[in-house]
């Protein structure tokens, strides 16, 4: 079982870190100054990405990374997991309380700028506060991969 759930962990794992790449070059890619139908499109794809691979990434690595845990009791012990832990969620909460709704709104922002032929000013500060949360989550991803690969014993004696 615990192989069957480190398998799990690992492609959910890799559907979440996947798609981050995927929703700053759909960003990257939609201009703004071009054709807002075009623009629509790509934050549709983007909001659609986010809702889906992303989040459903994100749960599914949070509820093995926990059976993982809970399946060996003594890990949960471990000075690096529970920094870990508390990092995932972090990863979490921003990504659903922030950046989740910043592309919500951005993306209805797109829609009507495609119907109405302007872009509303707004546009622009959701996508800096987006920017800062999304550059957020990835230096707490990055850090959780380190923390997983090298397991640092943060002043904890190794058993």
């Amino acid at each position: 079982m615990f192989k069957f759930l480190k398998g799990v962990h690992i492609l959910a794992l890799c559907i979440f870190v996947g798609s981050v790449p995927a929703h700053i070059v759909l960003g990257a890619v939609a201009d703004p100054t071009g054709d807002y139908q075009s623009f629509a499109i790509f934050h549709q794809a983007k909001y659609l990405l986010t809702y889906t691979l992303t989040t459903a990434g994100v749960i599914a690595v949070i509820l093995s990374g926990l059976l993982l845990a809970i399946s060996n009791k003594g890990m949960l012990k471990q000075r690096w997991l529970q920094i870990k832990l508390a990092l995932v969620a972090l990863i979490a909460l921003n990504g659903g309380l922030i950046l989740t709704p910043l592309a919500e709104k951005m993306t209805a922002l797109a829609v009507k700028a495609a119907q109405s032929g302007t872009l509303e000013t707004t546009f622009a500060d959701l996508a800096g506060r987006e920017s800062i949360a999304g550059a957020a989550n990835i230096l707490l991803i990055i850090t959780v991969v380190f923390i997983a690969i090298y397991k640092p014993a943060f002043g904890q004696k190794r058993a």
